[in-house]
């Protein structure tokens, strides 16, 4: 669209196409171009499309309100209510469009927006798969990052309410999602972490991301337990895996891990983490139940669903994770 034009100056019944409305075109971040994104928005949003072009119109004709912002999040009992956002993040396989279009039902239904973004793969090296998991590496700030996407969704998209989001992941997905706990909790209302490769115990002094020893190091402020705490009370944290996820790493990723040991003579990755701490140490299941013992430690409420007969499977898993979403709905009005 072109850069001189106001998304809100789009008329309603154009918004799908402007590819504004229903699944929208993987779009380059700005901050950092490397990294992409793409949306569900369901028609619900057009009726706060609507509204917001007539609250701008009424504002306009106003001279009281002509030093208001038009794109202010007034708080304003005359403000209609912006869609919540969700955001689903993939895993090493990066299936970012499979992350959107499986949670499409649960968006109509709930009248939310989702939001997938895309982390290649090969950001620091030929073989880097794991960068976005940790957060920071040496290329990447995919905190800044993604904090920049919600921006850019804002002015995009001023009936997506963005200030507190809620997040998912499966797998390496599921990695980011546990460590953007401690980066950014103020800015999260509920998280579904299902069936992590690896884990950030809080109760771990080890370097990042293994522990959080040098976290104020890393990201220049120390975990905010008590915003944590907050996230996971009246359900804010819900824990997903399956029965079966229980096997240490297949023995051909181990084979690979020894491997760049053996080419890299002992190297480290861009965090510090020796490259052998990679891959998994434990079964996911035995893994996710340690964290939330982590967590409960640290006075941390949350929910865990063991799915029976599912292994390390996206799809199987998808069912509880779209439950949960949908017992906890007030997630996604909290903090707004």
């Amino acid at each position: 669209m072109d850069q001189q034009i106001d998304p809100l100056d789009v008329p309603t019944h154009l918004l799908r196409a402007a590819y504004l409305l229903g699944k929208t075109p993987f779009r380059a971040t700005r901050a950092d171009p490397r990294i992409s994104y793409s949306l569900y928005i369901p028609d619900q949003y057009k009726i706060i499309h609507s509204s917001l072009q007539q609250q701008r119109r009424n504002q306009q004709t106003s001279t009281a309100s002509l030093s208001t912002p038009l794109h202010s999040p007034s708080t304003s009992p005359n403000q209609p209510q912006r869609l919540r956002l969700l955001l689903n993040i993939h895993s090493t396989r990066r299936d970012a469009t499979t992350c959107r279009d499986s949670l499409i039902p649960l968006a109509d239904s709930l009248g939310i927006a989702v939001l997938a973004p895309l982390f290649p793969a090969g950001l620091d090296g030929p073989l880097d798969l794991d960068s976005y998991k940790h957060v920071r590496s040496k290329t990447l700030k995919a905190d800044a990052v993604l904090l920049a996407i919600l921006d850019e969704v804002a002015r995009m998209w001023p009936g997506i309410a963005t200030e507190k989001v809620v997040l998912m992941g499966f797998s390496g997905g599921a990695q980011f999602v546990q460590r953007m706990v401690y980066v950014i909790p103020e800015r999260i209302t509920g998280v579904v972490i299902a069936a992590p490769g690896r884990t950030t115990m809080l109760g771990s002094q080890e370097r990042w991301p293994k522990g959080v020893g040098n976290f104020g190091e890393v990201f220049g402020k120390e975990v905010d337990v008590e915003a944590i705490r907050v996230i996971g009370r009246d359900g804010g944290i819900g824990f997903v895996v399956g029965h079966s996820d229980d096997e240490r790493a297949q023995e051909e990723n181990l084979e690979l891990v020894r491997w760049l040991v053996k080419k890299r003579a002992g190297a480290t990755d861009a965090s510090g983490e020796d490259v052998e701490m990679l891959a998994p140490s434990k079964g996911r299941l035995l893994g996710l139940k340690e964290l939330r013992e982590d967590w409960r430690q640290h006075g941390i409420e949350s929910t865990i669903q063991i799915v029976p007969g599912v292994g390390h499977d996206y799809h199987g898993l998808l069912p509880a994770m779209a439950d949960w979403l949908k017992e906890y709905p007030a997630l996604l009005l909290r903090g707004l």
